[in-house]
């Protein structure tokens, strides 16, 4: 096919003969090809309609999947909206109990010097209190 522009048409040597053909079979043969063309044409239309139905089943399971993916995503903002609100709160709590922590902290070691502190009050009173009893047996053994 390198010279394919040189080609030329081909001659007939002989002249070609076309068969006699009757009316009524022609009449026979186009009517079987208008019924081929008809069942194709029916084809077409059932494939064309079956395409169609796939494709409206297609965009609406389409927009089924759009309006579950919004409804999705509405939830998935609102979990974050209340997570992050929880975690303020949580946040706020944890510094309120560490707060209460601290002053309860303060307030025992509080308690506990004002106990030591009165714990040596009363060993300095318990000692006044013998050193009277002391000098009270010691005056009463003189006078008798």
């Amino acid at each position: 096919m390198q010279n394919f522009f040189i080609l030329r048409a081909m001659r007939t040597v002989t002249p070609g003969r076309i068969p006699f053909v009757t009316e009524k079979e022609l009449s026979a043969v186009l009517t079987e090809c208008a019924a081929r063309t008809e069942i194709a044409r029916a084809g077409v239309e059932e494939a064309t309609r079956k395409q169609e139905a796939a494709i409206a089943k297609h965009e609406a399971v389409a927009a089924e999947q759009k309006a579950l993916t919004a409804t999705l995503e509405k939830e998935r903002a609102e979990a974050d909206a209340r997570w992050q609100e929880e975690s303020v709160v949580m946040r706020r709590e944890a510094e309120r109990r560490n707060k209460l922590m601290e002053e309860s902290s303060l307030e025992t070691r509080a308690i506990i010097a004002e106990l030591k502190e009165h714990r040596d009050e009363r060993r300095a009173l318990i000692e006044a209190i013998f050193r009277v009893i002391d000098r009270l047996d010691g005056g009463q053994t003189r006078s008798s």
